[in-house]
């Protein structure tokens, strides 16, 4: 079986596992903590000006004028740059079309519908947001972008999923979404990256820098 196929889905397995847990046994008492304790405190406002940098409408915004600019300035991908510009929209697009697919098909309850009125759990195929909670899509932007980034700039690998990192705590931080809708968006960010570096470059790794 191919290497990444092999390493996607023990991925995927042992991401199922660990959001299973967290939907039965922590993402409830985790945002309740979060939402009693936090609240209206500067790590909440903090929380949320950090999850402003993978907010959908900027991204969305970034991936329209990543297209125009390609197709404008080098259509036959020529150019390093605007190959590694491409991968890195293309990256995120897959992130957001299995994402919000997921969200729909889940249909899980965001936590504000835990607060309110003590609403839990998976509601399947809905169209309203407030139960489009899972998976978390400022995490998978954030992870889809930023591995993709890592992948192209792999001295800088570190900072970037740290910083991909740090926006899925803050969508927990200001109580959007569960711990365990991070996971699974991290999940898929991660994956989407990789995939895309496989078929757009034709192989599975970046060939080391020193």
């Amino acid at each position: 079986m191919d290497r990444l196929l092999k390493k996607t889905l023990l991925a995927a397995l042992i991401t199922a596992a660990v959001y299973l847990a967290f939907f039965l046994w922590l993402d409830r008492p985790v945002d309740l903590w979060v939402h009693r304790n936090l609240a209206g405190t500067w790590i909440c406002r903090a929380g949320a000006v950090v999850s402003t940098a993978a907010a959908g409408s900027y991204v969305r915004l970034g991936l329209a004028l990543t297209l125009i600019l390609v197709v404008v300035v080098d259509p036959r991908l020529k150019r390093r740059w605007t190959r590694n510009l491409l991968f890195v929209g293309l990256s995120c697009a897959v992130a957001l079309v299995i994402g919000e697919g997921l969200k729909y098909l889940l249909g899980r309850q965001r936590p504000v519908m835990l607060f309110e009125s003590e609403q839990y759990g998976l509601t399947f195929f809905a169209e309203n947001g407030a139960q489009h909670s899972s998976p978390s899509g400022h995490t998978l932007r954030a992870f889809s972008i930023f591995t993709a980034l890592a992948l192209l700039f792999r001295r800088w690998r570190y900072l970037f999923i740290a910083a991909a990192a740090l926006i899925g705590v803050s969508r927990v931080v200001v109580t959007a979404h569960y711990p365990g809708d991070v996971i699974f968006g991290a999940f898929i960010g991660i994956c989407s990256a990789l995939w895309t570096y496989r078929y757009f470059f034709g192989k599975e790794e970046p060939s080391p820098q020193p």
